[in-house]
C-alpha cells in the first residue's frame, strides 16, 4: 500500500490537473466571447454616438434655420403690431408680407427638406405635407409657403405648447394617415420691446416636415463596413413600442409591437438607454443592440447589428481555440505522468532560490530609496514601510508595521493620502504632508495591488519636491515682476493709455470665462493681453500723444506696435501660444487686418477675444485726441462690425457681461 502511494498521488494530481485544465479552457473561451462582445459594444457605441450626433445635427440645423427667421426684425415688428392674414392686409402690409413670404421660402429651400413646386419630387407627387408658416400667438396662420398643411390637426397642439413654454418645440414623428410620417418644429418669435408686450411671444415660425426625404436619409448613413447594421427611431406608450422610421422589410412606418416583450431589441432600447445586450429584432433575428436618447425629443435611437455577422469570426476562433487547448491539455497530461517526480523537485528548489533572491533585492532597493514608501491594507494599517519612512517617523519598521496611518501622519495628511485611493483617473497628487515635526511638499503616488498576497492593498510613494516647488514659485514671482515692469513702462511711455493693458486683460478674461474657456487658456490669454502693447516702447512719444488726426505715415508707425511686441517677446518661453495671440490681435474676420491679412477660422479664438477686448477698452477710454465714448455706444459700434472685423460670439459674450455683471462699469474711463 505504501509502495503505491506515490502512484495514487500522481493519479489524483493528474485527474485534478486534467479537470482544472478543462475548466480553464472553458473559462478562457467564455472570456474570449465576453471580450469580443465588449469589442462590439465599443464599436456599436461609436456607431450609435455618430448616428445620434447626425440626427441631432439635422434637428439643430432645422431649429437654427427657423430661429434665423424668428430673429428677423421685420417679422418681429409684423407680429408685435398684430399680424394679419393676407386677405386683411393693406397694400403696404401686403408688400411687407410679400417680403416675409420670400424670406420663409428662402429658409425652406435652405433647410433642404421642403419641396419646391417645380422639383422632381413635386412631379412624383411627393410635395404634400411640407412647408413653413408664420402664426400669431393664438395659432392663427398668417403667412405660409406653398403646400403647407394648414388643416393638420396636430398643428394647434404643437403651437399652443410652444407659446405656453416660450421655447422651441419638436413634435412628432406622428402618423397623418396611411402611415405617412410628419414632424412639426415650432420656434416662438420674440416681441419688440417697444410694443409693450414685456417679452411675450406675439407669434411663432412653424415648420412641417416629411422626414422620409431628409431625416430618414440621415439614419441610412453607414459608418461601418457591415451588411446588417441598422439605425431605427422608436417611441411609444406603456403598452406599445412604435417604430417611427422605416424598417428593412416591407412593413410600413409606425409598426407597433407590445412593449411587454423584454427580448425585443426595440423594447430593450426604450427601457435601457445607453445599455448593450444580445436581443431579438422585429424579424426574430438575434442582434446586438444599444440605444440613445435624441435630445429635445421623445425619440429613442436604436442601433443594432445581426449577431450572426458580428460574432461569426469570434465563434469560429473560439471553436479553434477550444480544439487546440483541449489537445494541448491532453498532451501535457500524458507528459506529466513521465516527468512529474523529477521536474517538480527541481522547479520547487529553483523557485525558492529565485524568490529568496528577489526578496533580498527588493528589500535592498526599497531601503536605499530616500523617498518614503509604504503599503496600506484595506483597513488603513501599515503592511510594509521602507527605511526612509521609518527614519522620518523616528521609529523602527517593526514598530510602524500594523499601525493606523494617522498614527504616523497628521490627520489632514492622512485624509489627503486616503482620498487618493480608489480613483481611477487620479493616482498622484502634489500635497503638503507632515510627519512628526517635519513638513514638506510631496508628490504622492498610489498604486492599487489587485492580486497576490497583498491584494486589496495600496502602495504609496512620496517624493519630496519642496525645493523644486520653492524654485518654481520664485521663478513665477520673477516673471510676474518682469511683466508688471514692462506694462508699467509702456503706460509711462503713453500716459493717455495708462492702465489700458490691465483693463484689456480683465475684459478678455471675463469674456473667455463667459465662453467656457478652461483656466489654462484664460491664463495664457491674460498674459497676452498684458503684454500686447509692450511694442509701444519703440514708438515715438509724440505720435502716441498727438492731439490731431494721425497722418498715414504715423498710422503705419502706430501699426508697427504689434510687430514690435512680437519681436521683443519672441525669445521668451511662455506656457502657451502668447506670441501667436498678440501677433493676430489686429487681424480681421474679413481679411482686412494686419500684419498677415488672415481671415475667418485662421484667426485663433483667443486672438478674436483679445481684439474685441482691446477695441472695447480703447473706445471707452479717453485718448489724447478725443474723449472716451459711453459703453452703450461702444457696444453698438462693436455690434455693427461683427462678422467683418469682430467675432459675433465674442461680442455677444461681452453684451451678456455688460447686461448681467454689476462691476463691468469699472472697465470704462470716460473723460473729456
Amino acid at each position: 500500500m505504501r509502495e503505491n502511494k506515490p502512484a495514487i498521488m500522481a493519479s489524483i494530481m493528474l485527474v485534478a490537473f486534467f479537470s482544472l485544465s478543462i475548466w480553464l479552457v472553458m473559462h478562457y473561451v467564455e472570456n474570449e466571447k465576453e471580450r469580443d462582445l465588449n469589442n462590439w459594444q465599443d464599436r456599436l457605441t461609436v456607431l450609435a454616438e455618430s448616428q445620434k450626433r447626425s440626427v441631432e445635427a439635422w434637428l439643430g440645423w432645422q431649429v437654427d434655420n427657423l430661429r434665423e427667421i424668428a430673429g428677423n426684425p421685420l417679422l418681429q415688428i409684423y407680429l408685435s403690431l398684430g399680424g394679419q392674414s393676407e386677405d386683411e392686409m393693406s397694400e403696404v402690409q401686403r408688400g411687407q408680407a410679400g417680403h416675409l413670404k420670400n424670406l420663409i421660402a428662402s429658409a425652406a429651400n435652405r433647410a433642404g427638406v421642403f419641396v419646391s413646386p417645380g422639383s422632381e419630387r413635386a412631379a412624383e407627387g411627393r410635395m404634400l405635407h411640407e412647408g413653413l408658416a408664420v402664426v400669431d400667438s393664438g395659432g392663427k396662420i398668417l403667412l405660409t409657403t406653398e403646400n403647407f398643411p394648414k388643416n393638420d390637426r396636430v398643428l394647434p397642439v404643437a403651437i399652443s405648447k410652444a407659446m405656453r413654454v416660450g421655447g422651441v418645440i419638436i413634435h412628432g414623428v406622428y402618423n397623418i394617415g396611411d402611415n405617412q410620417p410628419r414632424l412639426i418644429i415650432v420656434v416662438p418669435v420674440k416681441a419688440i420691446q417697444a410694443t409693450g408686450d414685456n417679452g411675450q411671444h406675439p407669434g411663432a415660425v412653424v415648420a412641417v416636415i416629411n422626414p422620409q426625404h431628409s431625416l430618414y436619409q440621415v439614419l441610412a448613413q453607414h459608418w461601418l463596413t457591415t451588411q446588417t447594421d441598422e439605425t431605427l427611431l422608436v417611441n411609444g406608450t406603456e403598452s406599445d413600442t412604435i417604430y417611427i422610421s422605416p424598417l428593412s422589410t416591407d412593413q410600413a412606418v409606425f409598426h407597433r409591437v407590445a412593449s411587454s416583450d423584454g427580448e425585443l431589441a426595440a423594447n430593450f432600447g426604450r427601457m435601457s438607454v445607453g445599455g448593450f445586450a444580445l436581443k431579438k429584432d422585429y424579424l426574430g433575428t438575434e442582434v446586438l443592440v444599444t440605444a440613445r436618447n435624441i435630445r429635445n425629443t421623445d425619440w429613442i435611437m436604436v442601433q443594432k447589428i445581426n449577431a450572426s455577422e458580428a460574432l461569426r469570426e469570434s465563434r469560429e476562433h473560439q471553436g479553434f481555440v477550444l480544439t487546440v487547448f483541449l489537445l494541448v491539455v491532453f498532451v501535457v497530461s500524458i507528459s506529466f505522468v513521465a516527468i512529474w517526480r523529477h521536474s517538480t523537485s527541481m522547479r520547487l528548489q529553483k523557485a525558492r532560490d529565485v524568490l529568496a533572491a528577489q526578496t533580498e533585492l527588493l528589500i535592498a532597493v526599497s531601503d536605499n530609496i530616500r523617498d518614503p514608501i509604504f503599503l496600506l491594507d484595506h483597513k488603513n494599517h501599515f503592511v510594509f514601510v521602507n527605511r526612509a519612512l521609518s527614519s522620518c517617523a523616528e521609529a523602527s519598521i517593526d514598530e510602524i508595521r500594523g499601525l493606523l496611518i494617522n498614527r504616523v501622519f497628521d490627520v489632514d495628511a492622512a485624509e489627503k493620502l486616503l482620498d487618493l485611493r480608489g480613483k481611477e483617473d487620479v493616482t498622484n497628487q502634489v500635497m503638503e504632508l507632515s510627519i512628526l515635526d517635519c513638513k514638506a511638499t510631496a508628490h504622492a503616488t498610489v498604486v492599487a495591488l489587485n492580486s497576490g498576497k497583498y491584494k486589496n492593498c495600496d502602495l504609496y510613494v512620496l517624493h519630496d519636491i519642496t525645493n523644486l516647488k520653492q524654485a518654481q514659485d520664485k521663478h513665477n514671482r520673477l516673471l510676474e515682476g518682469i511683466i508688471s515692469t514692462l506694462v508699467h513702462a509702456a503706460d509711462m511711455h503713453d500716459p493717455h493709455c495708462a492702465n489700458h493693458s490691465e483693463r484689456t486683460c480683465e475684459v478678455a478674461v471675463a469674456i473667455a470665462q463667459s465662453m467656457g474657456l478652461n483656466e489654462a487658456r484664460c491664463n495664457t490669454l491674460a498674459m497676452a493681453a498684458l503684454l500686447a502693447n509692450i511694442g509701444k516702447l519703440y514708438l515715438p512719444r509724440e505720435v502716441l500723444t498727438k492731439m490731431e488726426k494721425l497722418t498715414s505715415e504715423e498710422e503705419e508707425i502706430l501699426h508697427s506696435a504689434s510687430t514690435n511686441s512680437v519681436d521683443l517677446l519672441k525669445d521668451i518661453e511662455f506656457d502657451g501660444p502668447v506670441i501667436k495671440f498678440i501677433e493676430q490681435r489686429n487681424e480681421r474676420l474679413d481679411g482686412t487686418g494686419y500684419p498677415s491679412g488672415i481671415s475667418g477660422d485662421s484667426i485663433l479664438q483667443e486672438s478674436r477675444i483679445l481684439s474685441v477686448s482691446n477695441a472695447f477698452v480703447a473706445m471707452s477710454s479717453a485718448r489724447a485726441y478725443r474723449p472716451g465714448k459711453p459703453v452703450e455706444e461702444v457696444l453698438d459700434t462693436l455690434l455693427e462690425q461683427v462678422d467683418s472685423r469682430y467675432d459675433r460670439h465674442v461680442v455677444a459674450a461681452l453684451f451678456h457681461i455688460a447686461e448681467n455683471r454689476s462691476d463691468w462699469s469699472s472697465w470704462q474711463e470716460v473723460k473729456d
